[in-house]
């Protein structure tokens, strides 16, 4: 009976090594997805940006050519009034540009640090494996030692020899 017991015990360790094991296999493979799928969106959303900046770029230049045209055209051409309105549009396209990298840098950072959490995670449920197989592992040693004990060597703890184990008797 007490074989049967161990068998039955090992058997269960073995699945649940072979469990975790491919468990973590699984959470791997997940976590290299994971890995490709950001580096897929960053690179997307980097094209994207460079597109933005590009267009923030061409829209600058189209209202700078209007506004000196529309100068030569009334006749006030290298004035303030054409010289203030390019310069904001200077500063309006160095700030869009300025917020495109912000954002771009924003991105990239929380893609990092979700990628490094998901790491964590994979490494937490790998440990919460083997601490589980350890545990298998203890409790099957635990029974087959108590199993290979003859019952006379055993003291009950309970009843009254419990109150004798207390005072030594």
């Amino acid at each position: 009976m007490a074989a049967i017991s161990t068998i039955v015990a090992v058997a269960a360790v073995a699945v649940a090594a072979g469990s975790m094991y491919m468990s973590a296999q699984q959470a791997k493979a997940a976590s290299k997805d994971r890995k490709e799928a950001s580096a897929v969106s960053s690179a997307e959303n980097s094209a994207q940006r460079s597109q933005n900046r590009r267009q923030q770029v061409r829209d600058e230049r189209v209202r700078r050519a209007q506004i000196m045209q529309g100068s030569q055209n009334t006749g006030v051409s290298q004035s303030s009034g054409e010289t203030g309105a390019t310069s904001a549009l200077g500063t309006l396209i160095s700030s869009n540009v300025s917020t495109i990298s912000r954002q771009e840098n924003s991105s990239n950072a929380i893609s990092s640090w979700n990628q490094s959490a998901s790491d964590h995670d994979l490494s937490s449920q790998m440990w919460s494996g083997i601490g589980s197989v350890a545990g298998s592992v203890f409790g099957v040693a635990a029974n087959a030692s108590m199993a290979t004990k003859s019952p006379s060597t055993v003291k009950p703890t309970f009843g009254s020899d419990m109150g004798n184990s207390l005072f030594g008797n």
